[in-house]
């Protein structure tokens, strides 16, 4: 149905069709055609008539040439979209007043420095400082390869902030395109509009919203410790400073070649596979004729490579990353 968005039902639709295909038809003649009730023709035919896309003549309905009748109907509702984005657009004109209201009122005016510990607190708040941005985003991430749950935990985010047209540029370090998964987001994130550079070491992790907010990591060198939310106006503008010299010297990564080198060994395969399908080590280890001591590090330094706290883990992102 392609008139739907005009305010045609289906069944208008099919009757338009009809006509469309012959001069002139009768009620009776459109009931026996298209296997209608004449109950149900008669106020659709009443209805296009209304809309422009039918004319009675002679005792007949006559279908309104297309590019007469249903360009009217497109010309309408794109006066009525205009409008109503002039009628959102003007809303914007209301923030500054409402801002001044919602500082006059009960609430305290949020802290220059806010320190928010545990995952889902930082993820809640990247969420709510996302959904208030209106105008840019800016961002460094250091990791790589990116985590699953990392990737699954952004991509709303990142994607609301795209479709809502904010500016949006990404640096990432090169190590992460040779990463599938995490080269397909990135990659996934370009194509929705955002610009991703990488550098071969970024600065420290960062997200800018505005150049009025700035998240950074409490402790550089321990995520887990938490991230402080800074809105002081010199600390965001250094932070902003810093991001732009990085920008300045990072590259494209649509220049970067692509990451199609697996980092396991046969080893390491063999390792996962026996894992998927073992579950006491002393068997794993006697199938691969090692010592169990020395299957236990082979497993410890799959983990790591994956960045995987169990096996099960370790194995399920092997398998999402195409290496085994």
């Amino acid at each position: 149905m392609l008139l739907g968005c005009l305010g045609v039902t289906e069944e208008e639709e099919l009757i338009y069709r009809f006509l469309l295909k012959g001069e002139k038809g009768t009620v009776e003649e459109i009931c026996e055609a298209l296997g209608l009730a004449g109950s149900d023709v008669c106020p659709a035919l009443e209805r296009l008539a209304r809309l422009g896309l039918v004319h009675t003549r002679d005792g007949g309905v006559t279908a309104v040439d297309p590019a007469i009748g249903v360009e009217r109907l497109i010309e309408d509702a794109l006066a009525g979209l205009r409008a109503r984005m002039q009628q959102v657009d003007a809303a914007r004109s209301a923030v500054s007043e409402l801002g001044q209201e919602f500082r006059q009122g009960v609430r305290a005016p949020a802290a220059d420095i806010e320190h928010v510990t545990g995952g889902q607190e930082i993820w809640d708040r990247l969420d709510e400082l996302a959904f208030f941005a209106y105008r840019e985003v800016m961002a460094i991430h250091p990791s790589s390869p990116w985590r699953v749950k990392n990737i699954e935990a952004a991509r709303p985010l990142d994607m609301r902030c795209l479709r809502r047209g904010l500016t949006f540029r990404m640096i990432v370090v090169r190590e992460a395109l040779q990463d599938t998964l995490t080269r397909a987001y990135l990659e996934e994130l370009g194509s929705a509009g955002a610009q991703v550079r990488c550098v071969e070491e970024p600065v420290q992790r960062m997200v800018i919203y505005d150049r009025s907010q700035a998240v950074v990591p409490l402790d550089p060198g321990e995520n887990r410790r938490g991230a402080v939310v800074v809105r002081q106006p010199g600390l965001v503008t250094s932070i902003v400073d810093l991001f732009e010299h990085t920008w300045q010297s990072a590259v494209d990564i649509s220049t970067v070649a692509g990451g199609d080198e697996n980092p396991l060994s046969e080893l390491d395969k063999q390792v996962l596979d026996v894992l998927s399908r073992v579950d006491k080590d002393e068997v794993a280890a006697r199938e691969l004729g090692v010592s169990l001591r020395t299957f236990q590090r082979y497993v410890a330094n799959v983990l790591g490579q994956l960045d995987a706290s169990s096996r099960f883990q370790a194995a399920v992102q092997a398998k999402e990353r195409g290496w085994i």
